[in-house]
């Protein structure tokens, strides 16, 4: 009984540990588990050692001292970074690496603000829990899965087109459901075994498939609805009369242009609006591609000299996993209809995965002990 409840049990941590890879991979955010790629951590985080990632929302206030993942602007060109909080100011906190001399911010990366720090690392007793080679062995299969597939194409005769990220993605969510598949048959064969065994007049309850459902949907829908939260807001367009392009003068049109990125592995719609009567968008929907970007052309009138015009741009983002049309109709209800949509897909695609693997409710066991 103990013995097959710590398997369970295993098997279970097991099971969302692949999961926050896969999320991971899909969102561009570390979920549960992350790691680093250079030595800027060093020694405390060596290259390819993992960490536990504790997501911005749930791990309260930042305080100097703290490991955090924030989106870089200008380190190595933009994008995750996973630096120590050394410093805070008025407008937001300085960060370095372990093994850095200096500072971030002594460079050309402004001061990390709250809304660009996605995730702090866990410390216990302050010091970070480390998994050593984790991302060691994420990179190697990734690499292994890039060499199989252009090996593979170049036998077929066709184009390797799947890149390594998403390869890495794809072989993560095959052993996700690879695992699925093992712990159902695990948990089967356990309890048939007991039945033979032992066949007593009472019932055993094994795992709840409910609270396996809820956890994986919360696992899953916190960096989701994040990757969607984090980037939407507003974007102010200032045009100066004072600084018109060559040739412009004040009531011409001048064009200027915003661009959307996607850091993650799953399309994203982008959608802009803007009220301001002296703004118009070429386009309101973006269509965002994994690891892409995409631009939008802005329209403004010119103003005269001495004044400036100031458009107002909203940004709403959203994981293209319905037709864009069906998105844009729920958000033109409201954004918040948008996003109860999204979660509510979710929730009810992770309650029937895993009602199809384990049944929702506690497996019960009637065994019956054999008369002599």
């Amino acid at each position: 009984m103990l013995r097959r409840t710590a398997t369970d049990v295993l098997a279970v941590l097991a099971v969302i540990a692949v999961v926050a890879l896969v999320v991971g991979q899909l969102t561009g955010q570390p979920v549960l588990l992350g790691f680093v790629t250079s030595e800027s951590m060093a020694p405390t985080l060596e290259a390819g050692d993992g960490f536990v990632a504790v997501p911005a929302e749930l791990g309260g206030d930042i305080e100097t001292g703290d490991v955090v993942v924030f989106e870089a602007v200008e380190l190595q060109g933009g994008g995750l970074t996973t630096h120590r909080v050394v410093g805070e100011t008025d407008t937001g906190y300085l960060t370095q690496g372990d093994n850095n001399p200096f500072t971030d911010q002594d460079g050309d990366e402004p001061v990390v603000t709250d809304g660009r720090i996605v995730a702090t690392v866990l410390q216990v007793n302050g010091q970070v829990v480390r998994i050593p080679r984790l991302g060691t062995g994420i990179e190697a299969v990734r690499e292994t899965a890039t060499r199989l597939q252009t090996t593979l194409a170049g036998a077929l005769g066709i184009e390797a087109t799947v890149d390594s990220e998403g390869l890495s993605g794809l072989f993560i969510a095959v052993g996700l459901v690879l695992l699925l598949a093992v712990f159902a048959e695990n948990l089967r064969t356990s309890h048939t075994r007991d039945r033979i065994r032992s066949r007593s007049r009472f019932d055993d309850q094994g795992i709840d498939g409910r609270w396996v459902a809820l956890g994986l949907a919360f696992l899953i829908l916190v960096p989701a609805n994040a990757a969607m939260f984090a980037p939407t807001g507003t974007h102010q367009i200032v045009v100066d009369g004072d600084d018109l392009p060559a040739g412009t003068t004040a009531g011409e049109a001048v064009d200027t242009s915003l661009t959307a990125e996607n850091g993650g592995l799953v399309t994203m719609l982008v959608l802009l609006e803007t009220t301001h009567p002296e703004g118009e968008l070429g386009r309101e929907e973006l269509v965002v591609p994994r690891g892409q970007s995409a631009t939008a052309s802005l329209t403004v009138t010119a103003p005269p000299a001495g004044e400036q015009a100031v458009v107002t741009v909203s940004e709403h983002r959203y994981f293209l996993i319905a037709p864009a049309t069906v998105i844009t109709r729920l958000h033109a209800i409201h954004p918040l209809v948008a996003i109860a949509a999204f979660n509510l897909l979710i929730i009810g695609t992770t309650t029937t995965l895993i009602g199809a693997a384990f049944g929702l409710g506690p497996r019960r066991t009637r065994r019956r002990r054999s008369r002599v």
